[in-house]
Order: structure tokens, then C-alpha cells, then sequence
């Protein structure tokens, strides 16, 4: 791994991840001939869902959104799934929530934004490469247990630059109200931008976005040939992490790399200000795994992002946060 003026560094797997809840075993014996392990489908959007005690010990829970298509194949494929920081040597534990009813059929879910200080989150429909003539953003609430229901959807709002990919968004609460932002993946660029505006969910569902729009560059300088922007998370203090990802085909080789892209503060005549961090600050880099999803923990570290390993499944990892001078 290569860093520039890292704080943080990944703790990559160096082994088989096994699965609690999402192995499926075939075969009559236990003989490797005969087993065939699945792996966990790709993870393309994560927000963090509540610290739950196990045993001794506790573990974190996450929403992931599944970026499945609308189309013969995926269309009856579960859209969401609770994974769960391992315990013990089985690994994260996957549940498919198989029961979350829509109002349609999801048409790639690439990004999910946790909304400021409640149990909800916003479901981002990407536009799927320009192909999706109305894309949707959905609300989603979960309860203590972790049910999960669809509150609402809407339609994208009119946006500065036309919808084509977008992976990365993220809702933040700047100057007493939150704020909406997102980046085009910008695939063949090295340069995208973050669009901002103010948004209002109501506990109904409902959707209101501002008329105006705050943008910035963002440019990556790694990975090269990837696209910049695959997935963001703001921290509590207002930091703008955004992930970018090398994706050359279903098998990879796949690469990434986490920045500080930018900052927001209660600043301005509409009381938040987007400043880009010039140039970005590389906080780690992902040799052979594409990140897709950054989380984090109750709006602090630790940070964990998950990835979209095509046709090798997804993965969830923990960024590793040094102590102060460390």
C-alpha cells in the first residue's frame, strides 16, 4: 500500500472471509471437492445502523444496498442486507432482507446517504449510465430492532450537470440544517465534482431538495484511469471523504483509494460552505479491492468502507485510525 500524508491505513484480508448467515454449503460431505462457498453479493452503498452487544463483546451493524439491475435476471434479487462485524472466526454475518417491500423495483442502488441523528437513510438509484429515464431516491427508517421499511421515494432533483453514474452521496447537518451532496463517478476522468443543496426529509417519507446548488472540483491522482468518485461520507466535523476505484471488468485486477476531498462549515449567506481540501489528502490506498461504501460509526471513527468486487463478491473492512502523533 502506498500512502501520502496518511493518517489512516487499510487492514486488507489476507485470507478467505467466511460468512455467518451468508454461506450456502452444497454436497454430501465436507470435503473441499464437493463445497461450494457464496460469497457475499457486492456492496455498493453501507450506512451504519446501531453497536449491538454480543456476548462479551459488541459488533456494528450496517444497511448495504446491492446495485442489482431491472431486468430479467436480478429483478426479484433482494436490493438490501444487514451485515454485522465478526465476533469470532466465522467472519461478517450477511442478512438479506428479503421482505423490504418498494414501491418499484430498485434499478441500481449505488449509494446509500444515513440521514443526521435518525434511524433513516436515503437509497440512491445511480441512473445507471445515463439508461434510466427516472431515477429514484427511496427513504429508508429501521425501528431499535433493525426492521427496515421504505418511508417514501422521489425523483431525483434537477441537478447542475445531467445524471450519468452516481456512486457517491452523503446528507449532513451544516448550520442547523442538512445538506445533500453527490459526485458523478466521472469513469475515463480524473476529475468530478460535489454538488451540494439543502434537503428537508420529513417523518413521512417526503423529500424536499433546495434550488441551490454549491459545486467544487475534486481530482484524484490515484488510482489512475479510475473513477474519482465511487463513494462519500461526511464526518461529524464536517470532513468529506470520498472513495475512487479502478474497475477494468468483472474479474479486476480491481484498485482504490480513500481521500479528504473537501470541508463543509456554518459559513456563507446560506449558513453551510463547501471548501475543497487542495490537493486532496490520500488517506489510504486499496491495492485489488474496489470500495464502493464508506460508513461511519455514529458520524465518527472508526470508518469502514465496503467493496464491489464484481464476480469475487463484496467485503467489509475497518480503516485503521492511528492515535493522535502516531
Amino acid at each position: 500500500m502506498r500512502r501520502a500524508r496518511s493518517r489512516w491505513v487499510f487492514l486488507l484480508p489476507l485470507g478467505v472471509v467466511a460468512l455467518a448467515g451468508g454461506l450456502v454449503a452444497c454436497g454430501g460431505d465436507d470435503s473441499s471437492d464437493d463445497a461450494e462457498v457464496i460469497a457475499p453479493r457486492e456492496f455498493s452503498g453501507m450506512a451504519w445502523l446501531a453497536t449491538e452487544e454480543a456476548g462479551e463483546t459488541s459488533r456494528e451493524a450496517f444497511l448495504v444496498a446491492h446495485d442489482l439491475r431491472d431486468d430479467e435476471d436480478e429483478r426479484d434479487e433482494p436490493r438490501l442486507s444487514i451485515v454485522r462485524t465478526p465476533v469470532d472466526t466465522d467472519g461478517i454475518e450477511i442478512a438479506s432482507l428479503t421482505d423490504v417491500e418498494f414501491p418499484d423495483v430498485p434499478n441500481d442502488l449505488e449509494s446509500i446517504a444515513k440521514l443526521p441523528g435518525r434511524n433513516a437513510a436515503l437509497l440512491v438509484e445511480s441512473n445507471a449510465d445515463g439508461d434510466d429515464p427516472d431515477p429514484s431516491i427511496y427513504v429508508a427508517t429501521w425501528d431499535d430492532e433493525l426492521n427496515v421499511e421504505i418511508a417514501g421515494a422521489v425523483p431525483w432533483p434537477d441537478t447542475p450537470e445531467p445524471l450519468v453514474n452516481v456512486e457517491a452521496t452523503a446528507v449532513a447537518e451544516v448550520g442547523g440544517a442538512d445538506r445533500f451532496l453527490y459526485a458523478e463517478r466521472a469513469e475515463g476522468s480524473d476529475t468530478t465534482r460535489i454538488h451540494m443543496t439543502d434537503i428537508e426529509v420529513g417523518e413521512d417519507g417526503s423529500v424536499t431538495f433546495g434550488p441551490e446548488w454549491t459545486s467544487v472540483r475534486f481530482t484524484i491522482a490515484q488510482p489512475p484511469e479510475a473513477r474519482p468518485a465511487s463513494g462519500m461520507v461526511i464526518d461529524g466535523d464536517g470532513t468529506v471523504y470520498v472513495s475512487a476505484a479502478f474497475d477494468p471488468g468483472d474479474l479486476g485486477p480491481f484498485d482504490s483509494a480513500v481521500y479528504e476531498a473537501a470541508t463543509l462549515s456554518s459559513e456563507g449567506a446560506s449558513g453551510a460552505a463547501l471548501t475543497p481540501v487542495r490537493p486532496p489528502v490520500q488517506l489510504g490506498r486499496s491495492n485489488g479491492l474496489k470500495i464502493e461504501a464508506l460508513s461511519l460509526v455514529d458520524g465518527q471513527a472508526p470508518v469502514f468502507f465496503g467493496d464491489d468486487d464484481e464476480d469475487y463478491g463484496g467485503l467489509l473492512r475497518q480503516l485503521r485510525v492511528p492515535s493522535a502523533g502516531g
